[in-house]
């Protein structure tokens, strides 16, 4: 970039670099066939391990780009922002149980409402394939930028097969950061932009002049500012723009300014004035308050730098022989343009990893920028060396100039594919097993089916697949409930008075913790029913996340007016309760959601119930209460479960006699149904409690809550 000159021309004189050129040139047209061939193979040989790597991605991408659920724990979230975008609802508004936007600029949801035709069009395929098409792009910008003719290789071989390592490096980092790149997510397409309008102004500044230069400078500008409303990582890449242009075409810098800051400078200001503010509190306020972590910073220098040594060294060395070569010949080689203008934006890009993954709640997916420009400064590092080889051999023997430049340009090559040779990876980590698709089918279904409004708090875009509102995301709830905390409207008042019909928690794969990052549910809502296995879909990339349980409504296990309490059943074991289980199937102590083989258990109130699904439903036992007076007219409880009487039922006992007996009301269920025994003419006996399951069968078991004596 720095110290690179146009060529010159004279009618009777060469200048050296023009020689050689010809020279090499001339060194190539004598190229026996056989030679030719050889050379071409070797050349696809080398180039052949990023293909490979170009291929592996490209398969990957296409088994995830289908899959109709979250792959990443925040693509359902994007998608909302798409979806109030599209509905004219806007993001960047106060927090609310509705909604809290992610601390992300508006462009990428934006493009995804603009594109999507209507609401209903507003899907994962449409957001993967912003990121796919993102990616696509990117990579064609890195072979264009490092094989580009403007450059004068003499040996176009080197340099494609540059491009293309360059291109299989990055996609080998894919596993690195976790399967980011074709996610509903900005990155991507944040990449693309930012790269090709730092390539397109190394390129206009030198090839345009006068008003098409200018034209082409501000079309540029214009890009890094777009590319800043995509990520706000944007604003690094703008400075380096405004460098290239300064170095190259200085007298381009005012139109490069202006038109950088009017739309930069200017949008924020109207996206500021139309949100009444909250743009960049979100972007900037809320962004500054999490948490900086410097070991996580320095660390980041070893992740990227060392991550493919191989890379970094091949870089290394030919910084110090361009250098060299630039102190003999006093200019540098036009063909090592590439490698100093992405060698100098890869620079940028480490450090602007190491912040973003200094920051908390970061993920490798910062480094991508990192990833991409190292990889590009890489690839170019082959066809400059070819360039510093010949420039060192100038007055030799022009097949020796030849064979040395193409040894010096191997140099860089070989390194690099040995790399990728090791570098493979299972792309079956990050592809999703058909499973998972069923058991988001299933999973959706359920949702679908409860009545009334559901939460999920890690996956809002669920509950509008289930033909529901979407309510707020949980990333949103940790990003504004940190440090500086801020009210989240409504949020709290909808938990305690039960707004929502049901809410689905997820877990951590990685820990084993419920993910609860909100409100505490409790004592407003308990968990009800643990999600069997065909209905979790996981996440595979990010953060490994998995629905896994629903929680209901936790009712008052206070009794009305005229009743009392015999056991509500509100402590972990029986023997607190002064209960004794018999058998297997009653477990230990109550529980406090829905077991392995059982459907919602509805009806419950507080926290706990009692249940003989402890080992199934062929286990069996009895559990019997402590002796109790009878001091009322009648003895309720709840009770659910299967509908045989003869073995699933409850044995009133008197004396070590049975006077009452009862059974789930049909039509059966684990939806616990009130029963009431008229106990009127035991008043001021004492009497035994006894639930019964003697069933083997499927639905064998029982399910008890609250027992009440009432006036």
């Amino acid at each position: 970039m720095i110290g690179v000159t146009e060529p010159q021309s004279h009618p009777q004189v060469q200048l050296p670099e023009a020689i050689v050129h010809d020279a090499v040139s001339a060194a190539i047209e004598e190229e026996t066939p056989g030679e030719r061939a050889a050379k071409i193979a070797l050349w696809i040989i080398v180039a052949g391990f990023g293909l490979y790597h170009v291929v592996l991605l490209a398969y990957t991408i296409s088994q995830r780009y289908g899959f109709p659920y979250d792959l990443e724990w925040m693509e359902g979230g994007m998608l909302q922002h798409a979806l109030r975008i599209r509905m004219g609802e806007g993001i960047y508004v106060p927090p609310s149980v509705e909604f809290i936007p992610y601390l992300y600029t508006p462009l990428y949801p934006t493009l995804l409402a603009m594109f999507a035709g209507s609401a209903s069009g507003i899907t994962y395929q449409l957001g993967r394939l912003f990121s796919i098409l993102g990616l696509a792009g990117t990579a064609i910008v890195a072979i264009k930028s490092i094989a580009d003719r403007r450059h004068l290789h003499v040996d176009p071989l080197p340099a494609y097969a540059g491009g293309v390592l360059a291109v299989g490096l990055y996609f080998a980092y894919y596993p690195y950061t976790d399967g980011w790149y074709d996610l509903v997510r900005a990155d991507s397409l944040f990449l693309f932009m930012a790269t090709a309008a730092l390539g397109g102004l190394s390129r206009w500044t030198v090839t345009t002049t006068g008003w098409q230069r200018h034209a082409k400078v501000a079309a540029g500008a214009a890009v890094l500012a777009l590319a800043f409303f995509t990520k706000q990582t944007g604003i690094f890449y703008v400075g380096i723009g405004g460098v290239v242009v300064l170095v190259l075409a200085w007298r381009c810098v005012p139109v490069f300014v202006l038109t950088a800051g009017a739309i930069g400078l200017g949008g924020s200001q109207m996206l500021q004035h139309t949100t009444d503010g909250w743009f960049w509190t979100y972007i900037s306020e809320i962004h500054r308050t999490h948490d900086f972590n410097m070991d996580r910073f320095w660390k980041s220098f070893i992740n990227i730098l060392w991550h493919f040594p191989a890379a970094t060294i091949v870089i290394g060395v030919t910084a110090i022989i361009v250098i060299a070569t630039w102190i003999r010949d006093r200019k540098f080689p036009r063909q090592a343009q590439p490698f100093l203008l992405w060698t100098s934006v890869f620079a940028v890009s480490v450090v602007v990893g190491a912040i973003g993954w200094g920051t908390e709640f970061a993920h490798f997916n910062a480094y991508m920028p990192a990833f991409l420009h190292g990889a590009m400064a890489a690839g170019a590092c082959v066809p400059a060396l070819a360039a510093c080889g010949r420039s060192f051999m100038r007055g030799r023997p022009r097949r020796h100039a030849y064979w040395v430049s193409t040894a010096a340009a191997l140099a860089a090559a070989i390194p690099l594919a040995v790399t990728l040779g090791y570098a493979r990876w299972n792309p079956a980590r990050f592809i999703p097993p058909p499973a998972s698709m069923a058991a988001g089918d299933h999973l959706i279904d359920r949702i679908r089916e409860i009545q009334g409004p559901v939460w999920i708090p890690a996956h809002p875009w669920y509950a509008v697949l289930a033909g529901k509102e979407a309510f707020v995301h949980r990333m949103g709830i940790k990003d504004v409930s940190m440090r500086e905390p801020r009210p989240i409207e409504g949020l709290s008042e909808a938990i305690r008075d039960h707004a929502f019909a049901a809410i689905v928690v997820d877990r951590s794969l990685e820990t084993g913790n419920e993910l609860d990052d909100f409100p505490s549910l409790k004592p407003f809502y308990h968990p009800a029913f643990k999600l069997a296995r065909d209905e979790r879909p996981a996440t595979v990339s990010g953060a490994k996340v998995v629905p896994d349980e629903i929680y209901m409504p936790a009712t008052d296990s206070r009794p009305p007016p005229g009743a009392h309490v015999v056991c509500n059943f509100e402590a972990a074991q029986f023997s607190a309760l002064r209960w004794k289980p018999t058998g297997q199937a009653w477990g230990d102590g109550p529980t406090d959601s829905s077991l392995t083989g059982q459907d919602f258990v509805l009806g419950v109130t507080g926290q706990r119930f009692a249940t003989s699904m402890h080992g199934g439903d062929v286990a069996i036992g009895r559990l019997s209460s402590p002796p109790f007076a009878i001091d009322g007219s009648k003895l309720s409880f709840k009770l659910g479960g299967g509908v045989d009487e003869t073995k699933l039922r409850v044995e009133l006992r008197v004396d070590d006699q049975v006077v009452r007996a009862a059974s789930v009301p049909k039509p059966g269920g684990d939806t616990l149904r009130q029963v009431t025994l008229d106990v009127s003419d035991l008043r001021g006996k004492q009497a035994t409690l006894v639930f019964v399951d003697d069933s083997t069968l499927l639905g064998g078991h029982l399910d008890v809550d609250d027992v009440w004596i009432w006036q």
